[in-house]
């Protein structure tokens, strides 16, 4: 999994409304924060949302930022 190799110029910073949509690979906190890989992207995001996201490694994901944070677990069973 070298190509998921995290570097400061290469995380995503989403804007107000936008959202990020597939397979949640690895979270890792680091000196920036929280780095989730969802699909082929790098997303930086709060660090409070890693208890949440830890449980839904492996499964699809959305993360909308609308006035904060959003999360969703997208498939059949969304409620872990």
């Amino acid at each position: 999994m070298e190509w998921f190799a995290l570097t400061a110029n290469k995380v995503y910073r989403q804007a107000e409304l936008e959202e990020v949509v597939g397979d949640l690979y690895s979270i890792e906190v680091t000196d920036l924060g929280l780095i989730a890989v969802i699909g082929k992207i790098s997303v930086w995001l709060p660090e409070d949302l890693e208890e949440k996201l830890n449980g839904w490694i492996g499964r699809r994901v959305g993360v909308l930022r609308l006035d904060g944070y959003h999360l969703r677990c997208l498939g059949e069973d969304d409620s872990r």
